[in-house]
């Protein structure tokens, strides 16, 4: 039975995308071979088991961290952990297949991270009164009740941490074919390259019929041609902007043959996945949460942003002396650079960040300008420069694996700053934001975010904005755990920055 999914595709990158590859090109005799690999390659069983694994190693860790506490706090419960940890492993996977989280559809991380924290908090609040009653150790309780809390936030966090790392392998993915105007596929595309582990793998772009007036029938043979002859179960509809009755038969058309479809509005910075959908009486709409407008979200945010600040210094504080050592030995100057930005409902504060530039800075900025109208041109739209003069050798590095921010902690510990936010804007640049700020500006801001991790340095400053309004809308506590899981390989690849 095919089903039709109106659930809006991952967040745009706001940037043109290079589509190069031999398989994302409109079917013709040349591309069959590569498509019957492409198609031969997409091995649901394995993404099945790869999750399931990470699942269970995630569980298993936690157990066996769990038994190491009770030999040091309740030696006698210590064996009843390990006899229990099969059945316990056992009743978490059995959960997740209960609630589908082991079947091959498209459901975005966040998502499936609330999804996931509902039977993982429903064992945690049961496992301390089973634990009650089998041993009677209040010392066992507390260990059960505790590795029960770790639990609702690392077994989530396992298996985005999963997905990730599996992206990266050549059989994850199912195949997808994009249908429309080549200006929204070419975006549809370089967004599911950019979120790999979402689930989808693009092996062609199809556009659609024309009619003998030249107006799209949102009918594409080609895209047809893939259902029947590749078995592609998925088709990504650009949608333009037609009449009711036109989209609801060409949804009924591309359903007959594809086991999925969506349909993605061609609006530029609407492709969300975190944009809530809803319809009510024919009418199709988009909705926003604006959690962070509820005094308990607020307070969550905050208490996990001073735990996860005071964690990360505590560890990071050798990191910290050796970089300050090297800014010492690349220059003369101080180590720390200060600069004014714009935070929460447009207060303005002192933001730290390790310094990267010489200390005449500005005057070779303005030479440069003054002489290179390429290099102008760059700085005008990302406000950045790919090969900046100002920056120092030590500096360069700093800022390709981003520890130029690490700094940045201690304005979080001062309430300037979260952990995950929106860019920390300057005030200069208030009226290139196209009277967004009022919008970016309702949330304190983040030393990484979503625009940071599609792309960094990579992005457009009008991507940015676009972004960061993007993640204020739909800000969850669960979306701030995907940006945080995300944003460690984006680093440490280095990919974006310059």
């Amino acid at each position: 039975m095919a089903s039709v999914d109106t659930k809006p595709m991952p967040p745009p990158s706001f940037v043109t995308p290079s589509v190069t590859s031999d398989v994302l090109q409109r079917p013709s005799a040349q591309t069959e071979a590569v498509a019957t690999t492409a198609h031969k390659k997409a091995q649901p069983w394995r993404m099945i088991a790869l999750l399931m694994a990470g699942d269970a190693l995630a569980l298993g860790v936690l157990l066996y961290v769990l038994h190491i506490a009770s030999l040091w706090l309740a030696p006698s419960f210590a064996p009843s952990v390990m006899s229990a940890a099969p059945i316990a492993v056992g009743t978490a996977l059995s959960l997740y297949v209960g609630m589908g989280l082991y079947r091959i559809r498209v459901m975005h991380p966040v998502e499936e991270l609330r999804s996931i924290a509902v039977p993982v908090t429903g064992l945690a609040l049961i496992a301390p009164g089973l634990t009650y009653m089998m041993a009677g150790s209040p010392a066992a309780v507390g260990l059960v009740a505790a590795t029960g809390g770790m639990a609702v936030v690392i077994m989530p966090l396992a298996r985005i941490t999963t997905r990730i790392m599996g992206a990266h392998l050549p059989w994850w993915g199912v195949p997808a074919v994009v249908v429309g105007a080549a200006s929204s596929t070419n975006r549809i595309v370089d967004t599911m390259k950019r979120w790999p582990e979402i689930g989808l793998r693009p092996v062609a772009v199809c556009d659609v019929a024309k009619s003998p007036e030249g107006t799209a029938t949102g009918s594409s043979p080609e895209a047809l041609h893939w259902a029947r002859q590749h078995q592609v179960p998925y088709a990504i509809l650009a949608e333009e902007a037609v009449p009711d009755a036109q989209r609801a038969r060409t949804l009924a058309h591309y359903s007959r043959f594809f086991e999925h479809v969506f349909c993605v509005p061609a609006t530029h910075g609407m492709v969300a996945t975190w944009t809530n959908t809803a319809t009510c009486d024919g009418l199709y709409g988009f909705g926003v949460r604006h959690l962070q407008h509820q005094t308990t979200a607020r307070f969550v945010k905050r208490t996990l942003d001073v735990i996860g600040a005071a964690i990360l210094l505590t560890v990071l504080l050798p990191v910290f002396v050796a970089i300050a050592l090297a800014i010492r030995y690349a220059s003369p100057g101080p180590i720390f650079y200060r600069q004014t930005r714009m935070g929460y409902r447009g207060r303005t504060f002192t933001v730290l960040k390790f310094r990267t530039m010489y200390t005449d800075a500005d005057a070779r900025l303005d030479e440069l300008l003054a002489r290179n109208p390429r290099c102008r041109a760059e700085y005008e739209q990302y406000h950045k420069l790919h090969n900046d003069p100002r920056v120092t050798r030590v500096g360069q590095w700093l800022r390709r694996y981003s520890l130029d921010e690490l700094p940045q902690l201690l304005n979080v510990l001062r309430g300037d700053m979260s952990l995950v936010g929106p860019r920390a804007y300057m005030p200069k640049e208030l009226f290139q934001m196209r009277g967004l700020s009022r919008v970016v500006l309702q949330t304190p801001p983040g030393i990484t975010g979503l625009w940071q991790v599609s792309g960094r340095n990579d992005v457009s400053f009008r991507g940015r904005v676009d972004l960061d309004v993007h993640y204020v809308h739909n800000w969850s506590p669960w979306l701030d755990l995907y940006l945080l899981a995300r944003t460690l390989p984006v680093v440490c690849s280095g990919r974006g920055a310059h």
